[in-house]
């Protein structure tokens, strides 16, 4: 279904969801972070629901998901730093974020692991975490080489991009669940 919609409808989608991960990520439980961890970086989010939207966003639509996701992905990175992070390194850093994704997933079809949706595959969580891994080791690797990070917080870059996907996944199970058994509740009284 989000795959045939048209593109201001995929655009839509993937920039609503990644600024409600955003701000969840950043200005909700970051800060309830810092009170329980204050020795972790103070943009070094343990939970990162974006990457969970990157992810997704790429799995669904490719290479599509880098044009989709860059115009929100840089409209942020203005909010958080201003104009002065429109350096160079600033921008290595958020295309990281933006690209690792379709990368990754490019990357594992062309060594033989194809996780992507295409015809016929069932949907497989556990693919779909592995590549969401992988994404997060180049994403920490990129920002980790743009900003000169320490060991600590690339860490945290990659726990909060991994469990930030496991959240989105199991949102979004919960949802399928609920939206399921609505369907047979609904088909059931109508009997």
């Amino acid at each position: 279904m989000f795959r045939g919609s048209s593109l201001l409808a995929q655009f839509t989608v993937v920039s609503i969801a990644h600024l409600l991960a955003f701000g969840l990520s950043i200005y909700l439980l970051l800060p309830l972070q810092a009170r329980y961890t204050p020795e972790l970086a103070p943009y070094a989010s343990l939970l990162f629901l974006p990457h969970g939207v990157r992810i997704l966003s790429a799995w669904l639509l490719g290479w599509k998901a880098i044009l989709l996701f860059a115009p929100t992905a840089l409209f942020l990175h203005w909010v958080n730093f201003g104009s002065a992070g429109f350096t160079a390194v600033g921008l290595l850093g958020v295309f990281s974020g933006i690209a690792c994704a379709a990368v990754t997933f490019w990357g594992l079809a062309k060594i033989g692991m194809d996780f992507r949706i295409t015809g016929g595959r069932s949907v497989n969580w556990r693919d779909v975490m592995i590549a969401g891994a992988v994404a997060s080791v180049i994403n920490t690797f990129g920002m980790g080489w743009a900003f000169s990070h320490n060991t600590d917080t690339l860490v945290g870059y990659f726990i909060g991009d991994v469990s930030g996907l496991f959240a989105c996944l199991f949102i979004l199970l919960l949802m399928f669940k609920f939206t399921r058994d609505a369907s047979e509740s609904l088909k059931s009284e109508q009997s």
